[in-house]
Order: structure tokens, then C-alpha cells, then sequence
């Protein structure tokens, strides 16, 4: 560290160790972005995930709106959770209440 860090700088370091925890990745310089979920030490991951269900009409709202375009169409749309930015433009869009934020532990 004195060879990174100036004498007059050393205070603002400070020493820790993570025993525990859960992060989040994301890519922003590809596109569509990358994101993934990571954990630490025996700490089960848990995260929330936009889903489309069964009351999707196809209208395409969804899809207009999402800044990644990572929904595809189907029956019904699908998004791709590993591109997803997690803004929640695509719930407030839909006119059928098909989009869903649900919590996932795996």
C-alpha cells in the first residue's frame, strides 16, 4: 500500500472482510446490458425478477417502452432477466396488468 497510496493519504484506507452478502453485476457498456446476481459465503441468493404471465394480450406496449429490448413476443412475451435493467417501465405500461415484480430464492 506505500506504493500506491502517499503517507498523507494512508488514513482513508480502511481494512474489512466480507463474510456474507449478495451483489449485483451489470454491464452497462454492452447492450443489451448484462446483469447477473452473486453471492458470498453460504448466503442464498435472492433477488426480484419482472415476469409476464398468462394475461398477456400481445399488444406490444411493453416491448415499445423497455429501454434494453429485452422482451421478446410470445404467448405470452418473455423477458430476458440477464439483459434487464429492473426500471419497471414495462409493469406501468401494460393495459392487461400481465407484468408481475416477483421475489425469487434460490
Amino acid at each position: 500500500m506505500k506504493e500506491i497510496y502517499h503517507e498523507n493519504a494512508r488514513h482513508a484506507l480502511e481494512v474489512f472482510q466480507l463474510y456474507e452478502g449478495q451483489g449485483e453485476y451489470f454491464d452497462l457498456s454492452s447492450k443489451p446490458i448484462y446483469r447477473d446476481t452473486f453471492t458470498l459465503g453460504d448466503k442464498k441468493e435472492k433477488h426480484s425478477q419482472y415476469v409476464i404471465d398468462e394475461k398477456c394480450i400481445g399488444c406490444n406496449e411493453c416491448t415499445k417502452i423497455c429501454p434494453e429490448q429485452c422482451i421478446d413476443k410470445g404467448a405470452p412475451y418473455f423477458i430476458r432477466q440477464e439483459n434487464c435493467l429492473h426500471c419497471g417501465l414495462c409493469l406501468e405500461s401494460c393495459p392487461s396488468n400481465a407484468i408481475q415484480l416477483l421475489s425469487i430464492r434460490k
